[in-house]
């Protein structure tokens, strides 16, 4: 008797377990998503009107987003570089900065910023 209520107390417990992660990775991919678009945005705001800042944001998406990849880096086909990295390499280090603070522009959602 007491075995049939262990098991059905651990299989509830694993049943939550695996909801609650599906959840945290849904928030997780929302929360990058979110994160992208902050990024995107902060660029455009910082660039404005400026042709020379523009030039350099149209450079960091053509070496940084578009093309990830470090195209000299003869170790893996697979290293992919940080986006900070790259920003002040191919950008400038306004653009690093601006980089850099976008995730701090949003909020995580409730159980992700429990465990986050």
């Amino acid at each position: 008797m007491i075995r049939k209520y262990v098991i059905g107390t651990l299989s509830l417990g694993v049943f939550l377990a695996f909801i609650l992660a599906m959840v945290l990775m849904v928030q997780l991919h929302r929360y990058g998503i979110a994160v992208d678009v902050a990024r995107l945005e902060n660029l455009q705001a910082w660039s404005g009107d400026d042709e020379q800042r523009q030039a350099q944001m149209q450079r960091y998406f053509e070496y940084c987003i578009d093309n990830h990849r470090d195209p000299e880096d003869k170790r893996s086909p697979e290293h992919i570089r940080s986006l900070y990295q790259c920003a002040e390499e191919h950008g400038s280090p306004e653009i690093a900065q601006v980089v850099r603070q976008a995730p701090n522009t949003v909020k995580a959602p409730a159980p992700l910023r429990w465990f986050w």
